[in-house]
């Protein structure tokens, strides 16, 4: 199989102490993350996440922190959700949004079968969000005051 490299611009929105997901089945197992999706060419990132937002929650959102990046090499982590010569790079931008009211699918769901879930945030360590490896600092994002570069965690 041939490698895949891509960048991925996601989005972080907090709202009463919830994060808000997407709950996916790529027909490999269900599992929840953070909406966004690839950066095209031409785009900048945060245009990137504003489209993706749009696309997938039919949301608004207002980029306002670059706050985590990762890198996930699949081969490195043996799940059964990703063929091992995929290769990402995650952008993790902390986002505000001012109006939940049009939340729901957007028009490009990320799966047949997305579903958008919020999750309390003192309940993801029970729940099947991924990555794990970012769950200690969306607890405590208020406190990140610069970018944090993870490493290839998952």
């Amino acid at each position: 199989m041939e490698n895949i490299f891509r960048y991925s611009i996601k989005a972080i929105i907090i709202h009463e102490g919830k994060l808000l997901v997407e709950s996916c089945d790529y027909g490999r197992g269900r599992f929840c993350k953070l909406p966004g999706g690839g950066h095209q060419w031409g785009e900048t990132m945060e245009q990137a996440l504003i489209r993706e937002c749009r696309e997938e929650l039919n949301l608004e959102v207002q980029p306002l922190q670059l706050v985590l990046a990762r890198d996930y090499i699949a081969k490195n982590h043996h799940t059964v959700v990703d063929e091992p010569c995929f290769h990402q790079a995650e952008l993790m931008f902390r986002c505000k949004v001012n109006d939940f009211s049009p939340l729901g699918n957007g028009c490009e769901p990320d799966s047949d079968g997305q579903q958008i879930l919020w999750i309390p945030l003192d309940r993801l360590e029970d729940s099947d969000f991924v990555p794990k490896a970012i769950i200690p600092y969306l607890k405590n994002i208020d406190a990140i005051q610069q970018t944090i570069v993870l490493g290839d965690v998952n």
